[in-house]
Parts: structure tokens; sequence; C-alpha cells
């Protein structure tokens, strides 16, 4: 009689626990709702100019992709020197959307010194409300004779 208690208790501890199990799952945010957030990606990482004269201004345009199911917003961006300037072209990109950052680089904007001249890397830093990658870096280089 004891036997057949316990199996019965256990039969029946288990179907509960079977069924709070799938209540539980059931009730849980749908996938749809669970990635619901802007994601950046910014192509290409880098970019090199290669060789550039001394004096010259070299411009490269970066792109923005909101791969997001919300609105990515650009809070700010900002470069690693003042010899590097960085304009987005919007602040709000919508899921599967793009924006353009244009990159100019004014070779004599560090004098003739050698800190102008020969290999150098600048940073472009883009702040978001992405929540996984608030501050993205892509980097510039070149080589200035």
């Amino acid at each position: 009689m004891k036997f057949k208690f316990f199996l019965l208790f256990a039969v029946a501890l288990g179907l509960l626990a079977i069924f709070g199990y799938f209540q539980a799952v059931g009730r849980g945010t749908p996938p749809d709702q669970k990635t619901s957030k802007p994601k950046i990606v910014v192509e290409p990482e880098q970019w090199d100019f290669g060789e550039i004269e001394y004096g010259k201004i070299a411009e490269y345009t970066f792109k923005v992709r909101n791969t997001g199911s919300e609105t990515l917003e650009i809070k700010r961006v900002a470069t690693s020197c003042a010899c590097t300037s960085a304009k987005i072209d919007k602040e709000k990109i919508g899921p599967g959307g793009t924006a353009e950052i244009l990159v100019t680089y004014d070779t004599a904007a560090m004098g003739r010194g050698s800190h102008g001249k020969g290999k150098q890397e600048r940073i472009i830093y883009v702040k978001s409300n992405d929540p996984e990658n608030p501050q993205v870096q892509v980097k510039i280089y070149a080589n200035i004779y």
C-alpha cells in the first residue's frame, strides 16, 4: 500500500513539474520582442588612404546601418584629432536604414613636424543607443610624405 501511494505521489509530482515548466515557457516574452533593440553596424571598420602628399585633404564616407528592430539614435560622432572631422548625415536611423559619415582628414593640420608626417592613425568614435555596443570605433590610416 505504501509503495502504490509513493508511486502515485511521484507520478503526480512529475506531471505537475512538467505542466509548470510548459506554463512558464508559454508565458515568456515572444521571440520578436526579446530582440527589440537598435543595432549599429559601421562599414568598413577601417580605411587606409595609402600615400598622401602633405598639405592635401583626404575624404572617405563610412556607411552606418541599423540591423536592429528599433530606431538607432546617433548621440555623438567625434574624432581622436583636430586634424580629422566626421559628420553624419542623419541622427535617427530606422530599422534596416542607413546613414553616412563623411570623414575629412587634413594632412596639414598637424604641421610639418614629426607628428604630421609618416604613418598616421586616426579614430572616429560613434556613440549610439545600441545597448550592446554603445560606442563604435572606426579607424583611418595614411602615410603622409
